[in-house]
């Protein structure tokens, strides 16, 4: 006869704990518990069989892996929660009898201070790691740098926000690595591509922010703290490895005085960049696999390198009425040249009487003594160009002009999707609407391709029937949604 094994010794009931249990366990606070589980990236778990794992209750309980918990015990901070709580009650003892100096003397010198230094080392191992866990970080921080300070968001905060993400913006303009960018209604989306790993982040507008009372900031605040030494770390990787000082001088405007002095370092890139181009055009192409690869990565680089140089020897002039700091970052981010107003920022680089400015960005309906060495364009037209990879028309821009429809270059297209047409390639669409126009003609291929599925569709089971036949309606109703669309272009046109 076999050892009987005890009742939740085995199984789901040891592999899983509550929520109340791990706090009897650290014996900590539950605020103190969610601020710990946060910055060590522990997450609730969703057990299969909440019954077996609550040890036969079916009172609605929280889960953790009981393996976290225990990894939790050994935590530094665990001990800097536990001093924190022990100056708190100090301090508060010493308010209470109204000993103020003395209060003001153990804040300065008492205060319990830790750092998340050992945790970033611990969740990211490696460099790569941390930038594919960016994204949200860029987010937070953006988000926070705009927000005003009050009892919950602390002024040191906000200034240390802005502060990381102008050290990260002055990288990307730096190295070039920015790839796209969409203005929605939520803000400003960026997509770059830093050491073959996608960044994308959005930046909100730059207006007054008002609070939510229906937020919960202390949790936010816990992510915040945490993202701040996150994006701390990967800045000075990421300065360290171009060649640049760090931190970089930044001015009161939040402008960038980067540093130049890089020997060698600009010249070096630009013959990486041509050897490796020469390197695919000289390989050997008699597989058909390897020259199909080949070609490709030569087709990546070379759409990298125009963008990286899209406004190179261009001058660019900012109108006041325009988003300075993201027309800013984007020319800059593809060689280019700007300026703006005086009435936006100072130590602007050249007045707006310069007579090699190339592209004025103005966004009103009217522009007076205007220059005719120069053109002028909306925001939404370095966006585009962006996107496009290439210098779009600037007549279609033109200030007081009805602009072109601004996509998402983040979606997909799959095939039968409709696809707006911006009107940024009239020879194409020309083309287009005449193919349209011809009868389509059915021809011996499409006809046996019909047969074919019609005997398919015979030999299969009712089971596999009335899922291929859900499958279809399903493309049907895809079908119909895009006909709909296209009439409804083809009405607005005819009434035009």
């Amino acid at each position: 006869m076999g050892k009987i094994i005890k009742k939740g010794v085995k199984g789901a009931a040891a592999n899983y704990i509550t929520r109340q249990q791990a706090l009897n366990k650290l014996q900590i606070s539950l605020a103190d518990f969610r601020r710990l589980c946060i910055l060590k990236g522990i997450y609730p778990r969703e057990p299969k069989n909440k019954k077996k794992a609550n040890k036969g209750s079916t009172a609605p309980a929280t889960f953790y892996y009981i393996k976290d918990i225990k990894y939790l015990l050994h935590e530094p901070l665990l001990v800097k929660f536990r001093e924190y709580k022990a100056f708190a009650k100090k301090l508060n003892k010493v308010l209470h009898k109204g000993e103020f100096s003395a209060a003001k003397s153990l804040q300065e010198n008492n205060k319990p201070v830790y750092t998340l230094d050992h945790i970033i080392k611990e969740r990211y191992p490696s460099f790569i790691d941390a930038l594919r866990d960016l994204d949200d970080a860029l987010s937070m921080l953006y988000l926070f740098s705009r927000m005003p300070t009050d009892s919950k968001i602390k002024a040191e905060a906000v200034a240390e926000s802005q502060k990381l993400i102008t050290e990260f913006q002055g990288y990307v303009m730096k190295a070039q690595c920015l790839r796209r960018v969409f203005f929605s209604i939520k803000g400003i989306y960026y997509q770059a591509e830093i050491k073959g790993q996608t960044i994308t982040w959005v930046v909100p507008y730059q207006f007054s922010q008002t609070i939510p009372t229906d937020v919960d900031f202390r949790v936010m605040l816990t992510f915040l703290d945490f993202y701040r030494t996150l994006v701390g770390f990967v800045n000075y990787k990421l300065y360290n490895d171009i060649n640049m000082t760090y931190p970089p001088k930044i001015d009161e405007t939040g402008g960038f005085n980067l540093d130049e002095a890089m020997p060698g370092k600009k010249a070096e890139d630009e013959e990486d960049v041509n050897d490796s181009i020469d390197e695919f055009k000289s390989v050997d192409t008699t597989e058909e696999d390897t020259s199909v690869t080949y070609a490709k990565i030569q087709q990546v680089s070379n759409e990298t390198h125009d963008l990286q140089t899209l406004f190179k020897n261009q001058k660019f002039f900012l109108s006041r009425e325009t988003p300075r700091y993201a027309l800013e970052f984007m020319i800059r981010s593809c060689g280019g040249q700007v300026s703006w107003d005086s009435s936006v920022g100072v130590n602007a680089p050249y007045p707006e009487s310069d007579e090699t400015i190339t592209y004025q960005v103005c966004d009103r309906p009217t522009v007076r003594n205007r220059i005719l060495s120069r053109t002028y364009v909306q925001p939404q037209w370095v966006a585009d160009c962006i996107n496009n990879r290439k210098i779009i028309k600037p007549t279609l821009y033109e200030p007081g002009k009805l602009l072109p429809p601004h996509l998402s270059p983040f979606v997909t297209v799959k095939e039968g999707d409709y696809v707006p047409k911006t009107g940024l390639d009239s020879e194409d669409e020309a083309e287009e609407v005449a193919e349209d126009e011809k009868p389509k003609k059915r021809t011996a291929a499409d006809i046996e391709e019909e047969e074919l599925k019609e005997m398919s569709t015979v030999m299969m089971t009712n089971k596999q029937k009335k899922l291929y036949t859900k499958m279809k309606y399903g493309q049907q109703q895809k079908v119909d949604e895009t006909d709909k669309l296209q009439r409804k272009k083809k009405a607005l046109k005819t009434e035009k």
